[in-house]
């Protein structure tokens, strides 16, 4: 579920759409880093992730005061500046449930390393599955939730799992003290008390892409 604010360290309410543009940002700066780029102004840096230079200003003074009119943003430092914000300046620890095929691509992916994301435990329903080692980790029936998440204490949660028993298996999560979900899962869940859910639904974006394809001519007729 996504609600319409979030809360700053400060206090202050910040919209889930700054927060979702902070990590567009962040990824220009690293690419900008990556090419050698020292400073960057604020006009070239909106013009890269497509939003006003207005906005983008808006969006940073949210969090503090950053840049200078001389020089602009130094990219090394906006990169520290916002893992700090989005909290991914230390490593966390997350947990996937479901190890089928999307599960153990998502196990393989590199990318949650590199953003400070460790997968710490996986867990499955599958008898077959428990116990063996997928890229290095040990799979866990889910029955054993209860037991083996106090022990690498995850932030977040990814479900990669079967739709049954989905509403269950989210009030434990919620009950060892996970509020974050990152779902997959073609099912509707109703969050609990404190709790953040985000859905990813593969299909719904192939058919948005599919109804744009038909109906903008993109596809050559």
């Amino acid at each position: 579920m996504k609600e319409k604010m979030a809360q700053g360290r400060n206090k202050k309410k910040i919209s889930l759409q700054t927060v979702e543009r902070l990590s567009l940002y962040r990824r220009i700066f690293e690419e900008l880093h990556n090419d050698g780029v020292v400073h960057v102004y604020s006009h070239q840096l909106a013009k890269m992730v497509n939003v006003t230079p207005a906005q983008l200003r808006h969006d940073f003074a949210s969090f503090g005061s950053f840049g200078n009119i001389s020089r602009g943003y130094n990219v090394y430092q906006m990169i520290l500046t916002i893992s700090r914000l989005l909290g991914t300046d230390s490593v966390q620890a997350i947990i996937i449930i479901g190890i089928g095929n999307l599960g153990r691509a998502l196990l393989a992916y590199r990318g949650f390393e590199e953003r400070g994301f460790h997968i710490a435990a996986i867990f499955d329903l599958d008898r077959e599955k428990v116990g063996r080692v997928f890229a290095g980790r040990r799979c866990y029936h889910i029955e054993e939730l209860e037991r083996i998440i106090p022990e690498f204490k995850p932030t977040i949660a990814i479900l990669a799992c079967a739709p049954q028993g989905l509403q269950g298996i989210v009030e434990r999560l919620w009950k060892l003290g996970i509020r974050a979900i990152l779902s997959f899962v073609p099912k509707k869940i109703q969050p609990l008390e404190g709790m953040y859910i985000e859905d990813v639904d593969i299909s719904a974006k192939l058919e948005k892409l599919s109804f744009l394809n038909r109906f903008t001519g993109s596809n050559g007729n």
